[in-house]
This record gives structure tokens, C-alpha cells and sequence, in this order.
């Protein structure tokens, strides 16, 4: 398929544009154009519609809009209407690159992969009563009237909102494929996605518990591991000392440790004060064992 030409060629004022000034400026942009294509061309739209990334595929009735040259278009079958040009004849030079523009895009067939999301238009007061009319911001609009109309043009997704229900059923598009493996259509069925949001939600519950645990045994190993230090701890025991208790915890007296280090029976005494009082306890028995869990010895 190829265009090749064009027809009833229509370029007018708009009749909201009530400015004579505006009318009689050279330059203004204020010329609607529209005309008919002598091919048609919806076959097309899935693969505009996955080439543009402005372009929006409307179901109701079957059209495209789309920026092409900066002129704003809306493709329907057979006819394309086009706004603002300067000039009747910006208008007629325009259509010549949108014309080579649908060729190209019907010669790249096959290398696009066509995108069938299709946008039914809803009146704009309906997509607002499924919102929570809160004016919150939290959807980035300044009030859900705001956000409403962006859902209506398709330039926004109405998951945005953080307050919206859940939907009651979705719709799923399937290509339909000729003999020679081209998409000639599709077709929209309805499709239940509750068991797989039940299923990715459980796994993303498990994720987090698995997440909390691994945490937990984080902090876990890490308070193991400071308590060993702190049981590791030598009190501040110089060498001499950790020799007498070494002595002491294997029960040799204070003369017999006096004889061992060739030091007086006095200085002995005075040791074992330093490390009564370093490690907190009264007693022989209480030092040998404090020094055996920290593995002072």
C-alpha cells in the first residue's frame, strides 16, 4: 500500500480565532488544514502509535494524534485534520512530508513492533468520580480535575493516584496474524490479573519478612560479636598480672607464685589487689574463673 495523492483539501480560519489582526498578520498560525488520504491507513495506527512517543491511539471512534513538523494531527482512517499553520501554502507543504511520512512507516512494517493500547475516550466527569476529589497533589496535578483531564488525553496513567481503587477487570490485547505473518488486527478480551497480584504480593510479603530476618540475624551476629569482645577483654591487666593470675587460677600459693617470678611475697599481694579490683571480685575461685570465660589465660 502506498499514498499517493490526496484530496478535498480544505485550509480555514477556525471560527473561535475572531482576531482580524491575528487573520491579517503574515506569519500568524491560525489555518486548520484537513483532506483525505486515498488509502487507509489504520492499519498504521499500532505502529504510529509505537514509533511516536506523543502519539495517542484512541478506540472511539479509531483515530491517532500525533506531533508531526510541530503541527498537532488526528489520523483517522481516510482523513487527517491539522492545525496551526502560518499559510495555505505551509499547509499543502506539510501534507507532502506527512504523506512520505505514513509510506515510510508502512515500508518499516517490519521492523516495528506494533503497540495495540488503545485509549477509549471517557468523559471527563466520569474519570473524576474514581477519584477521591481531595485536590491531595500527591499525583503531581494541582487538583484531581487537573489530573482528570491528563487521564482523558492519555498523557497520564490513572494508577498514578495513590487513592484509587482497585480495578474490577482488565483488558488484554492479542495480535491477529494473515497467512504471511502480518498483524491485520487484534482483538481485546477480558482478563483476571487478581490471582497474579495475589501471588506477586504474597512474594513480596515473604521478601520482606526474609529481609526482617536477615536483618535480625545481623544485629544478632553483631551483638555476638561485641559481647565476645567485651568477654575477650583483659581489664586492663598488665603482663605481670595476667602471669599471677595465670599462677593462681592453677592454685599455687602466694609464696610458691613469690618463688616463680622472683618477686616478694608483698608484691605478689599487691598484684592480686590490682586484679581483685580489675576484674570485680572478691575471692581466688572468682578470678580464675572470670579470667578462664574471657579467656584472659
Amino acid at each position: 500500500m502506498y499514498i499517493k495523492n490526496y484530496s478535498e483539501f480544505q485550509c480555514i480560519i477556525p471560527p473561535f480565532i475572531h482576531s482580524s489582526s491575528d487573520a491579517d498578520n503574515r506569519g500568524s498560525k491560525i489555518w486548520s488544514a484537513s483532506f483525505r488520504l486515498d488509502q487507509d491507513v489504520r492499519h498504521l495506527f499500532p505502529y504510529i502509535n509505537a514509533t511516536l512517543d506523543d502519539a495517542v491511539y484512541y478506540e472511539n471512534p479509531e483515530h491517532i494524534r500525533l506531533l508531526f513538523d510541530g503541527y498537532r494531527c488526528f489520523l483517522y482512517p481516510d482523513l487527517t485534520v491539522a492545525h496551526f499553520f502560518e499559510s495555505k501554502k505551509a499547509a499543502k507543504s506539510f501534507i507532502v512530508g506527512f504523506i512520505d511520512f505514513l509510506n515510510d512507516i508502512h515500508n518499516q512494517k517490519e521492523n516495528i513492533r506494533p503497540n495495540y493500547d488503545q485509549i477509549k475516550q471517557i468523559p471527563i466527569i466520569d474519570i473524576l468520580r474514581i477519584l477521591p476529589k481531595t485536590n491531595c497533589k500527591e499525583c503531581g496535578y494541582l487538583s484531581c480535575m487537573a489530573f482528570a483531564a491528563a487521564i482523558m488525553k492519555g498523557t497520564e496513567a490513572a494508577n498514578k493516584c495513590p487513592s484509587l481503587a482497585s480495578p474490577i477487570s482488565e483488558n488484554a490485547v492479542y495480535p491477529i496474524f494473515d497467512n504471511q505473518g502480518n498483524i491485520v488486527n487484534s482483538v481485546s478480551l477480558q482478563i483476571n490479573t487478581s490471582k497474579l497480584k495475589n501471588r506477586i504480593q504474597e512474594q513480596h510479603e515473604l521478601i520482606l519478612m526474609l529481609e526482617a530476618s536477615l536483618f535480625a540475624n545481623k544485629e544478632n551476629e553483631k551483638q555476638e560479636d561485641s559481647h565476645q569482645v567485651a568477654e575477650k577483654n583483659d581489664f586492663g591487666l598488665t603482663n605481670r598480672e595476667i602471669e599471677v593470675l595465670k599462677l593462681i587460677s592453677e592454685g599455687y600459693t602466694n609464696n610458691e607464685i613469690s618463688s616463680f617470678l622472683f618477686i616478694s611475697p608483698h608484691t605478689v599481694k599487691s598484684h592480686m589487689i590490682n586484679i581483685f579490683n580489675k576484674l570485680s571480685v572478691n575471692d581466688r575461685t572468682q578470678a580464675a574463673v572470670l579470667a578462664t570465660r574471657n579467656e584472659i589465660l
